[in-house]
């Protein structure tokens, strides 16, 4: 993309996650998001006999300071709740992902087209990275497929607007949502109570679960 054809935007946030996938069958049939006072933790599935698991650490942690013993402690504490156990087994990959915001506001030069990663990254936390690149080529093979059979430009020239109204959204949602799951003040402070509000508040609120409901299955009408 040529120098001053589009705008980048970047937000880094102060800690990354620690992922796992373990021989082991996952110990609930739903994900499962916790805010813990020692950091947020999630619990998802890969298969039948693959767990994938998260945990967050601060952005200069190291591997070699998380044996597998200590990651499989750390997951039952911040997961745990009664009359449920987590269940453990073989780790076979973990690596540390640090959670960053990225995107330009035009997505297209020419006969360039950008999608996927290539365009946007939002942090895993609202679940939008590969959906919002099916949306983009799904903008993309309309696009095409309309220039192909009339020979007109207007669906292709359409292509960055079109896609970065879904970008957006997905950019604030993720964003709502890593701020809303981890620890970034300590237990008790303000900050750390406000958090908890939004909790209660989601809770507590039809019109606030179904916002985040909608946001996180998806959004048919952008």
């Amino acid at each position: 993309m040529p120098a001053g054809s589009y705008r980048e935007f970047r937000h880094e946030y102060p800690f990354s996650w620690l992922g796992i996938l373990a021989n082991v069958a996952p110990s609930s049939e739903e994900l499962i998001y916790a805010y813990h006072e020692r950091g947020f933790a999630l619990h998802s599935l890969r298969s039948n006999a693959v767990s994938r698991l998260y945990i967050q650490v601060d952005n200069d942690d190291k591997i070699e300071a998380w044996p597998d013993e200590r990651i499989w402690e750390e997951l039952s504490i911040r997961l745990g709740t009664e009359g449920w156990s987590l269940q453990h087994g073989p780790i076979f990959e973990k690596s540390i992902t640090p959670m960053r915001s990225f995107m330009i506001d035009n997505m297209q030069h020419g006969r360039l087209f950008l999608a996927g990663d290539a365009a946007h990254i939002v942090p895993p936390t609202g679940g939008k990275g590969l959906n919002l690149a099916v949306a983009d080529i799904r903008w993309l093979a309309q696009a095409l497929i309309h220039f192909y059979d009339t020979q007109q430009n207007k669906l292709l020239d359409q292509y960055s607007s079109n896609c970065l109204r879904r970008i957006w959204r997905a950019q604030d949602f993720s964003n709502f949502m890593t701020r809303l799951f981890h620890k970034q003040a300590e237990h008790g402070s303000y900050e750390n109570l406000l958090q908890k509000a939004k909790f209660d508040y989601i809770g507590t609120s039809r019109a606030q679960a179904t916002t985040i409901a909608e946001n996180y299955v998806g959004l048919k009408h952008i």
